[in-house]
């Protein structure tokens, strides 16, 4: 069979995390409100109007909500104009197109961004549809994004293939009762957490479309550990807070 793959934007085929964490920098810090490195890790994956609203919630901040997230997408967008490729992306996009019947990106970032970085990096040719959590009832980590862009493509949650970085995107895949595929940062690869996906890659480098046969078709779910790090306990607790 044939899956359907929905690709994450942000972090897994683009570099734009960096320009992320620097747009918020710039737009939260005269307000007062300097984001940590642990900071900006607990909100990757949400869409931008619930990052605003998470950290409203949480600091005295004098601005329109609103303002501050158009500000920082406005940063963004002129960030992405040389945003790199990350590692193994041609390769994932390239073998996917082979191995799948379709191919979405499906990203909390507002289609005006999703669609600027496709361009930027040659990638806009590539799939058949673009999804952006923006105007849904929920971003993730809820399931909805994948489940509206399964049905527009006709195919059924467990026809589905979720490639995600973010633990946010990996919790919405498998929500939506996909086969989910992990890569996330190197910071990341220690949290135990992403074991619950189906497969957690150290670099899309690793993507063997070849597996996805034994978990679209109704195979073996347990997770496997397919990175190449020497180190014998990938899933201990991690140092750092999360």
């Amino acid at each position: 069979m044939q899956p359907t793959v929905l690709f994450d934007l942000d972090g897994l085929l683009i570099d734009s995390e960096p320009i992320w964490d620097a747009a918020k920098r710039e737009v939260f810090g005269p307000l007062g409100l300097h984001l940590t490195v642990e900071m900006q890790a607990a909100t990757r994956g949400l869409r931008q109007r619930d990052m605003v609203a998470y950290w409203f919630d949480r600091a005295t901040l004098r601005a329109d909500p609103d303002e501050v997230e158009q500000r920082i997408v406005a940063a963004v967008c002129r960030g992405l104009e040389e945003v790199a490729l990350k590692p193994g992306a041609e390769h994932a996009v390239a073998a996917c197109a082979r191995a799948s019947r379709a191919m979405a990106v499906v990203s909390s970032s507002p289609e005006s961004v999703i669609r600027a970085a496709l361009a930027s990096t040659g990638l806009d040719r590539s799939f058949d549809a673009v999804f952006s959590a923006e105007d849904d009832e929920h971003g993730k980590p809820h399931p909805g994004a994948y489940l509206r862009a399964a049905a527009a493509l006709g195919a059924s949650p467990d026809e589905c293939v979720v490639i995600e970085d973010s633990f946010n995107g990996v919790l919405a895949g498998v929500s939506a009762r996909m086969t989910v595929v992990a890569v996330p940062e190197a910071a990341d690869r220690c949290d135990p957490r992403y074991a619950i996906a189906t497969l957690v890659l150290e670099s899309l480098k690793d993507l063997d479309t070849s597996v996805f046969g034994a978990y679209v078709s109704g195979g073996s779910q347990e997770t496997t550990w397919a990175s190449r790090a020497t180190d014998p306990q990938p899933f201990r607790e991690p140092d750092r807070a999360v």
